[in-house]
């Protein structure tokens, strides 16, 4: 049996309410309601579960309310422990810029065995980690501003193009200012305002083949492919073969429209769906691959600030993900969100037979 943290403490997100002898737990994390019956000393025993008591001085204040063995103190800690209702670990102790990010994840580690139970631990596993943001236009440039500010260490942020006037409504990191300044050092300054413990490093280049990323992706711990250089789709097969053959979780196809929005989807080698079987299953959406074009795309699509932080920032909480080693959201599937109704199409996509990657 696993020993009881002292002194323990309920998790943060857990209410409490009682009607007559039924308590009845609220964790907000994970939206899980748990009601149990309870006699009235321990019904005053559960505000006393504080982290300010140890379990000896919990079984005194029971003791004092009531006759019932001392004991039932034990059983109640090991109920609530066993129900994930409990705090697992240590408090957050470090950097206060992160302290509201450390009260989050405290949460995670009592909702997820496999985590350590120190949150410093957690953070600083984004402190330590790399990641390449190719394209840090509408999406990449909220992606890259999320990760910062949550710590992530070191940022590898690749672009080709300048600053322009038309990228303001949408872009997070610029301003008039900036106007015609590389996008990669504009980002960069912008970057240190965010989070001066951040070393960002800009690569002013176009990703044409795998070998224009290769020497980036040495050591990198995830790569977001955000870019539409020299189109969005060319772009993700280009990253999404260069991290497959470095062995990189990568998220790829990140983009969005006037009306629907996708966040892109997220592969980690040999343990996911790759990228081309996600291309196989929506390539011949709505029998394409038997037609041939009339007209095609003639410009840029729309965008709006909303959509793209909407996207941006789903990117990088999945990004977050992958560093934290928390479960995926968008691995092994296609997601689309309808922007009006907000409701998503989700489409599961299958291992090709013939498939050595997935």
């Amino acid at each position: 049996m696993e020993t009881i943290q002292s002194p323990p403490r309920l998790r943060n997100s857990v209410l409490v309410f009682r009607h007559d002898d039924l308590l009845q737990f609220v964790s907000l994390s994970d939206l899980r309601v748990k009601e149990f019956r309870a006699t009235d000393p321990v019904i005053e025993l559960i505000p006393l579960v504080d982290g300010t008591r140890s379990v000896a001085e919990l079984r005194a204040a029971f003791a004092a309310s009531s006759d019932d063995d001392p004991s039932t103190v034990d059983d109640c800690l090991e109920l609530l422990r066993r129900e994930r209702l409990l705090c697992r670990g240590e408090s957050w102790a470090g950097d206060t810029r992160y302290a509201r990010q450390g009260l989050l994840f405290e949460e995670f580690i009592a909702t997820f065995d496999h985590l350590p139970a120190s949150p410093r631990q957690l953070q600083d596993r984004l402190g330590t980690a790399k990641v390449v943001v190719v394209g840090i236009g509408g999406v990449g440039s909220w992606a890259l501003h999320s990760l910062a500010s949550a710590g992530v260490g070191r940022l590898h942020i690749v672009d080709p193009d300048v600053v322009e006037l038309s990228n303001l409504n949408r872009q997070a990191l610029y301003s008039t200012a900036d106007v015609g300044q590389a996008k990669v050092v504009a980002a960069a300054e912008r970057i240190a305002d965010v989070n001066d413990g951040a070393v960002v490093t800009g690569h002013r280049r176009s990703i044409q083949e795998v070998a224009d990323l290769a020497d980036i992706l040495d050591d990198a711990d995830l790569v977001i492919s955000c870019g539409d250089d020299p189109d969005p789709f060319t772009l993700s097969d280009v990253v999404a073969e260069s991290a497959q053959a470095a062995g990189v979780p990568h998220i790829v196809g990140g983009a969005y429209g006037g009306n629907i929005g996708c966040p892109g989807v997220t592969v980690m080698p040999g343990r996911s769906r790759c990228w081309r079987c996600i291309r196989e299953a929506t390539r011949d959406d709505h029998d394409r691959v038997s037609m041939t074009t009339v007209k095609g795309r003639t410009s840029a699509g729309g965008s709006i600030a909303p959509v793209a932080g909407m996207v941006g920032n789903m990117t990088a909480w999945e990004a977050l993900r992958v560093l934290l080693g928390l479960p995926l959201g968008l691995t092994n599937r296609v997601r689309e969100m309808d922007l009006m109704s907000l409701e998503w199409r989700i489409r599961e996509v299958a291992r090709r037979e013939d498939c050595m990657s997935c």
